[in-house]
């Protein structure tokens, strides 16, 4: 009989030959995922849009709303956040031949009344209304950034998002948290100071 079948498994040479191999495969998957990591890392953007009715009924022939000589029929406040999830900034290089990230209000008027950016030392990328779009950018969103913007539109949007940022993971997120009622308290009171 032979003594080496009886001694125990991980005493045979053939054992540890296998374990080489399992450990070298193992270590070279791993090299291979941290240089993809490396070379794409993780950039996560959510972005929400919501509205809320500026005067609580629709307007009649009674009472006229107007900012800056236009009639607004059915003025709506709109806010739109962007939030940068993922552990990466997001560089401007990301917005593919510069186009910016748009949201589209499918209203005959809006103006940006706001922007902030929280953390306060961050700052936003540009944004501008172009037609019934909200464009914004290119430009750097950092890491845990999160970025409002407040519209006054009239009549009630109906809101859909396109870009072309290059290995980001877009994704919708659901309306923000009641924290902003504070931002859209404060938006309000300028969305109705600039139409008074």
């Amino acid at each position: 009989m032979d003594a080496h079948a009886s001694g125990p498994f991980y005493a045979t040479d053939t054992f540890w030959a296998a374990a080489g191999v399992v450990v070298a495969v193992l270590g070279g998957w791993g090299a291979i995922w941290a240089a993809f990591r490396v070379s794409h890392p993780r950039r996560r953007l959510t972005y929400a849009v919501t509205h809320a009715r500026l005067v609580r009924r629709r307007i009649d022939g009674s009472l006229e709303i107007r900012r800056n000589g236009t009639l607004l029929a059915d003025p709506h406040l709109v806010t739109v956040v962007l939030t940068n999830r993922g552990r990466r900034d997001i560089a401007s290089s990301a917005f593919d031949r510069g186009e910016p990230f748009r949201v589209s209000l499918g209203v005959p008027y809006a103006e940006i009344l706001a922007g902030e950016c929280l953390p306060s030392a961050a700052l936003a990328p540009p944004a501008r209304i172009h037609g019934t779009e909200l464009r914004i950018g290119p430009g750097r969103i950092g890491s845990g950034t999160t970025i409002t913007y407040q519209l006054l539109v009239d009549r009630e949007p109906s809101y859909s998002c396109r870009h072309s940022l290059l290995d980001v993971r877009v994704q919708s997120a659901p309306a923000p948290p009641l924290q902003w009622g504070r931002t859209s308290s404060r938006s309000s009171q300028r969305a109705r100071s600039a139409i008074s």
